[in-house]
């Protein structure tokens, strides 16, 4: 049984105050291990301002077996359930209705002791777990190890400060920062507590987030970037806080709007966190990179020997997208970077074989600079052909325009490459005869940049690592696109926080937030080795937390939802997405508000300290300091 200590004194009469007169809801007919079956009339409803579906109540008892101390089993309403009276009372008032035979349009006003009769239903709650007394501490326990006869129970509605233990002491401890988040909220409709009397704020344990999962699960526009903000917020309140190493957060911005002020909210995380001088921003779009001085191009210098390879694999990968003849996969399958082991004249030929790529740069109209030059060795010719004495020094370094004349005429059968078809493959692009060739790739010249970074990925890795927020503005790019530079980005991450962990040292703390996970993440688990998973399963010793949102359960793959700690679940339209989501914790409770309840911010959450959901109006990012 999981077990949470209230260790405050404010809580020594928590049974006493939940025990008024003013609070009472009714008496328990049955009860097990699992549910409570709760028998109450309308005057008693309204005595207590309604019993709204997914309401806390708590019945309280004597038990012998700790020498008459007070207990309380904490219950969630889920349903109606049916007493035995109950056909009775449908029969009687059916007949009562039929039998008349004059004015049944008017109410029907029984005598006082059939309308007393009539008063009467029942509730069906689900057993949540135990409240008690150990050592003049209050302790919550998850389950009840006891149950009596149900006569021994009276069940009551606890107010707001008894509810404000019930949903945040269990995410309270001195050691730990807690984040209001919003207030307790059961329904839609919510005209009995219009002045705020009765439901409490709720509060996130912010180091429940750092270096677990958490998924914000909810239709477009129902506040899961709303929510978010909030919590990277959180952790930067937490870092102020921390005399320990700074947690590092990253936030693949796919909209743009966690990186730019946007109309919805008149701010952004960026200029929340400007004026410290924890925030950077990176961005695939240009004019953004030249509109602002503080944002950087993440996008490759496709030239940049340094990164040559890495943007090649992209350059391949987009390119596969657009084209798929024979031609293109033999260009794709090119070696042309040196390896451990490779000799002298194997250094030589990849060389050559970099030049010819670049030329096709060139001429697929990919912009360089102004004095930009290659170097390489010419081909060695079949036949005893003479050099002129003008010719060019191709070793000592050319011009893209001089290279692209040479690699253009030359007379492939006059030249010796035939144990190499990588020359054969890249030719045919760059000479483009009988196909289209470089004209194919100069739709992806979107891809480069001359002011993209020598290696934005360890820019941004080591700016996380000082505990730096880092924004990724990916909004112009297509999803394929953002895709593959999320994905290289959390693989380098990651890469270096397991060497670190590998080495015995232990990595920084890092958060990552994918928006519109359904496009990045894994569907199913066929690929348990894929970047996303592993992040998944072994994030945590790594120091790696990573928080997703999207639309659809059902897009992430379970092995990621297994490992799923934390969850924000707002409205979902779609029964087969609840038949999902109710495999996990007990969210088969809200099944019923969940699709029906579509206000906005208006989430049930689990966190990994809570020991239940509890249903929250989450705040505006706006309002929050």
């Amino acid at each position: 049984m999981a077990l949470t200590d209230f260790a405050t004194a404010k809580n020594l009469d928590f049974f006493e105050k939940i025990k008024q007169e003013e609070n009472f809801v009714g008496n328990l007919y049955e009860l097990d291990y699992t549910q409570a079956k709760v028998l109450l009339n309308d005057y008693d409803k309204n005595n207590v301002k309604g019993v709204p579906l997914g309401c806390f109540l708590i019945a309280i008892y004597s038990n012998v077996l700790r020498a008459g101390q007070m207990e309380g089993i904490l219950l969630r309403v889920v349903g109606t359930a049916e007493i035995p009276q109950t056909k009775q009372i449908a029969e009687t008032l059916t007949n009562a209705h039929i039998d008349r035979k004059e004015n049944r349009k008017e109410i029907l006003e029984p005598d006082t002791i059939t309308k007393y009769f009539y008063q009467f239903s029942g509730l069906l709650c689900r057993v949540l777990g135990t409240f008690y007394m150990e050592q003049d501490k209050l302790v919550f326990g998850t389950d009840i190890e006891n149950f009596l006869g149900a006569h021994h129970y009276r069940v009551y509605k606890p107010q707001k400060t008894e509810l404000s233990v019930i949903v945040n002491e269990n995410t309270k401890d001195s050691d730990y920062l807690r984040q209001k988040i919003g207030k307790l909220r059961y329904a839609s409709s919510q005209s009995y507590d219009k002045e705020g009397d009765y439901a409490p704020d709720v509060y996130l344990r912010v180091e429940d987030v750092v270096a677990r999962r958490s998924a914000f699960f909810g239709m477009t526009r129902m506040g899961k970037s709303n929510t978010i903000k909030i919590v990277v917020m959180a952790i930067e309140k937490l870092n102020q806080e921390r005399n320990e190493s700074q947690i590092g957060q990253i936030i693949f911005d796919v909209n743009g709007e966690y990186t730019f002020a946007n109309q919805q909210d008149n701010t952004c995380i960026y200029d929340k966190l400007k004026d410290t001088n924890k925030v950077r921003r990176f961005s695939l779009s240009l004019s953004k990179t030249q509109g602002y001085e503080d944002v950087q191009a993440i996008r490759y210098d496709f030239y940049n020997d340094k990164t040559l390879e890495e943007s090649f694999g992209l350059f391949c990968d987009e390119v596969a997208l657009l084209k798929s003849s024979d031609y293109i996969r033999a260009f794709k399958a090119v070696d042309m970077f040196d390896r451990e082991g490779d000799d002298e004249e194997v250094k030589r030929h990849k060389q050559r074989k970099r030049a010819i790529y670049k030329c096709i740069l060139h001429r697929a109209k990919f912009l360089h600079g102004q004095n930009y030059q290659v170097k390489f060795t010419r081909f060695t010719r079949q036949s005893n052909k003479t050099l002129t004495s003008n010719e060019p020094k191709y070793h000592e370094g050319v011009s893209l325009e001089v290279a692209c004349l040479y690699f253009e005429g030359l007379d492939q059968l006059d030249t010796k490459y035939e144990k190499d078809k990588d020359f054969e493959a890249l030719l045919k692009v760059l000479q483009a005869t009988n196909v289209s060739g470089y004209k194919a790739l100069m739709d992806l010249r979107h891809l480069h940049s001359t002011q993209g970074s020598e290696d934005y990925k360890q820019e941004i890795d080591s700016a996380l690592r000082a505990g730096q927020v880092v924004l990724v503005d990916l909004s112009s790019a297509s999803t394929e696109v953002q895709e593959k530079y999320i994905t290289r980005l959390c693989a380098h991450i990651f890469a270096r926080s397991m060497e670190k962990f590998t080495n015995d040292k232990a990595p920084e703390f890092i958060q990552m937030y994918f928006e519109e996970a359904h496009n990045i993440f894994p569907k199913d688990d066929k690929d348990l080795k894929n970047i996303y998973n592993r992040l998944a399963k072994e994030g945590a010793k790594l120091n790696i937390g990573i928080s997703y949102s999207t639309q659809e359960v059902s897009s992430i793959a379970p092995s990621i939802l297994k490992n799923t700690q934390n969850w924000f679940i707002s409205h979902l339209n779609n029964k087969d997405e609840l038949k999902v989501l109710e495999k996990y914790y007990d969210f088969s409770d809200f099944s019923q508000s969940i699709i029906k309840n579509n206000d906005v911010g208006f989430a049930r959450v689990k966190t990994y300290s809570n020991n239940f959901i509890i249903p929250v109006q989450i705040d505006k990012f706006k309002d929050k300091d």
